[in-house]
């Protein structure tokens, strides 16, 4: 067991960019082909939720790079959980990124190396092929582009300017999705990770919640005009 843990320990530590998406048969990857509709039917509910708005913040963040003149670059891989070549082709092709071949041993090498339970699932990796964090997923789902270059300090800074934020919130609104008066929540006193329903996306932190039925709803989901409260 000792040595098994030892492998995964060195393992890791030699993580590059380069061996975590190479092997010995292949020193290569797909670029994408020109974009195509995939019936939704054919994929899994949360990725096609997530794939758009991952595309439209990867396309962010490239221009914001090239608007900063940074000589940095953000690339993504798509590592498919597909079951067949034809379902990879047609979800590939709506990508505009980068991915491993369907069917490469790679793709299950990954998935054990950073453990991953769920799809979709974003990992993201710095310049020198170590871990930033794995869970990129649920930094865009929160700060959208904003959450380049996803490390941990930049999610405290964000973390913070949301309680900052927060201080100017009232405590208790109406949503027009909902019939309940919805309280201002937090971590710290009911509040926590949640999916909002208004834009079905995730949610963490500060929140807005019906105390009776649990419909919750970002701060930003809730418009000036749906506003009836006192403040904090």
């Amino acid at each position: 067991m000792e040595n098994l843990l030892e492998e995964e320990r060195e393992k890791r530590e030699r993580q590059t960019p380069t061996n975590l998406i190479t092997n010995h048969d292949r020193d290569n990857l797909l670029g994408h082909p020109s974009p195509k509709q995939v019936p939704v039917a054919s994929l899994c509910v949360p990725c096609v939720k997530f794939i758009p708005r991952l595309i439209s913040i990867y396309q962010k963040i490239k221009q914001m790079l090239v608007g900063n003149g940074d000589h940095e670059d953000f690339e993504i891989v798509f590592v498919s959980n597909d079951r067949d070549q034809e379902s990879f082709d047609s979800y590939f092709n709506t990508m505009p990124w980068l991915a491993l071949p369907f069917g490469d041993p790679t793709v299950k090498e990954l998935a054990k190396h950073f453990d991953v339970r769920g799809i979709p699932c974003l990992i993201v990796t710095g310049p020198d092929g170590k871990t930033v964090t794995k869970q990129g997923r649920n930094l865009i789902n929160l700060y959208q582009e904003n959450a380049y270059p996803f490390t941990e300090a930049k999610a405290e800074l964000l973390e913070k300017q949301m309680d900052e934020e927060a201080k100017s919130l009232p405590r208790s609104v109406y949503h027009p999705g909902h019939h309940h008066e919805l309280n201002l929540v937090f971590e710290g006193n009911g509040g926590g990770p949640f999916i909002c329903c208004d834009c079905d996306a995730q949610g963490f932190g500060w929140a807005y919640q019906c105390l009776e039925c649990g419909y919750e709803v970002h701060p930003k989901c809730v418009t000036t005009a749906d506003r009836s409260s006192t403040g904090l």
